[in-house]
């Protein structure tokens, strides 16, 4: 993980410094959130107009929650960016 501690330190977040915080034990809370959104989304047939309207409405909350949570206190701007991106991919 020394690739993604120097990347971190230099100001950027990778998807490994994502997925590092989103394993620390304080971010279950975001990871539940996750975890939910996804059992939820996957029983309801699918709906194109309400399936994208469901993922912008859960992306504009997960921003939210993100930005105030103590792991990402302190976050710039960029890392902000970052952990978003990484929680649009797919794993």
């Amino acid at each position: 993980m020394e690739a993604a501690s120097a990347s971190a330190s230099a100001g950027s977040v990778t998807f490994y410094d994502f997925l590092d915080r989103m394993r620390n034990p304080a971010s279950l809370d975001l990871v539940r959130s996750i975890k939910s959104f996804i059992v939820s989304f996957s029983f309801n047939a699918a709906n194109p107009e309400n399936d994208g309207k469901k993922v912008q409405e859960f992306y504009l909350t997960m921003e939210a929650a993100i930005r105030e949570h103590p792991l990402w206190a302190g976050a710039t701007h960029e890392e902000h960016d970052s952990a978003m991106e990484g929680l649009e991919k797919p794993s």
